[in-house]
């Protein structure tokens, strides 16, 4: 039993450690030259990151290997058998919906007219610094290797 707690804990610090988005640029645009357009943006929501499934996967196993032990200290014979079956099933559903819950992201659509007359999108991943953006400001969008790196106020 304590190397299923220690498991567990283990499993979800790792969990936790890697569910958060990241603040700032890549490390791989760091040094490199970017394009910068200026633009206004036109419109900036809140949206979900499909996940990779990973916590889901997790909270499955973990979630049904708690709800067989849990289970299986119920009754005796025929129901301590059903009570395992039972408590394998409703852990590893319980645990797999919470799962989903840590491994959730959630980013930022933003939109934004550039001056040339063109309009682009991208989504960022949710941070402090783009509680700063909002519909109607001024922006620069900076773009590095034809792809859209960072939105930043002007």
């Amino acid at each position: 039993m304590k190397t299923i707690l220690i498991s567990t804990a283990l499993s979800l610090t790792i969990i936790m450690s890697t569910g958060c988005a990241p603040r700032g640029y890549a490390q791989s645009n760091i040094n490199q030259e970017m394009i910068v357009e200026p633009g206004i943006i036109t419109s900036i929501k809140q949206v979900e990151i499909n996940n990779d499934g990973l916590g889901n996967g997790i909270g499955l196993v973990l979630g049904s290997v708690a709800g067989g032990v849990l289970g299986n200290k119920v009754g005796g014979g025929t129901g301590k058998a059903i009570a395992t079956a039972v408590g394998t099933v409703a852990g590893g559903t319980l645990g797999g919906l919470a799962g989903n819950q840590i491994d959730a992201r959630y980013g930022v659509e933003v939109v934004v007219k550039l001056n040339n007359g063109k309009t682009v999108a991208t989504v960022l991943p949710s941070n402090g610094a783009l509680s700063s953006l909002g519909q109607g400001q001024a922006v620069n969008v900076l773009y590095s290797g034809g792809k859209i790196a960072n939105i930043s106020p002007r």
